[in-house]
């Protein structure tokens, strides 16, 4: 069986996993007060700034590392879903903590965000409401399809690996 190198998953689970904190916080933070919900956007913030770091990462990685070969067994059309779920997965790992800076920078007063205690970014681009709205728009609308795909994503690594009987787990797996 044809595995991911360990870099490769490395990037993955890290990924994975700072999407999943994302959304928490973010959902956990919706409803709450203006103070409260700082105490959950600015780890936010920090999460996004990684996951865009990290993602520029797996992306030249995978330029550079080629991904094993797929299983004979996957046909034509679900390789190529599977390609173009991946490329989805790249677009909306960028456009989503581009579009949350957009929003925060662009309202004029935003202030530096904390990364993890370790420095500050500056998140200003300049003011303009115009620009702020786009990147509040298109960040909240980006949220729903990047769920949906995390969803799609592991339905079909189990579907795969449990009714198809191939080992897809065991090849993004530590």
């Amino acid at each position: 069986m044809a595995k991911y190198s360990k870099i490769a998953i490395l990037f993955h689970w890290l990924i994975a996993i700072l999407i999943a904190a994302n959304i928490l916080l973010a959902n956990l933070g919706e409803d709450l007060p203006r103070a409260a919900r700082a105490a959950y956007m600015s780890p936010h913030k920090a999460i996004g700034i990684s996951i865009l770091l990290l993602t520029v990462g797996r992306i030249l990685w995978r330029i550079a590392n080629r991904p094993p070969a797929l299983p004979d067994k996957i046909t034509g059309w679900q390789a190529k879903a599977g390609q173009c779920a991946h490329i989805l997965f790249y677009v909306l790992m960028i456009a989503m903590p581009l579009t949350g800076w957009l929003m925060i920078g662009a309202k004029g007063n935003a202030a530096p965000v904390d990364f993890f205690g370790l420095f500050t970014i500056d998140m200003a681009v300049g003011e303009n409401a115009m620009l702020a709205d786009i990147g509040h728009e298109g960040h909240e609308l980006l949220a729903a399809p990047l769920i949906v795909l995390i969803g799609l994503h592991i339905l079909g690594a189990l579907k795969h690996q449990f009714i198809d009987k191939m080992p897809f787990v065991q090849r993004m797996w530590p």
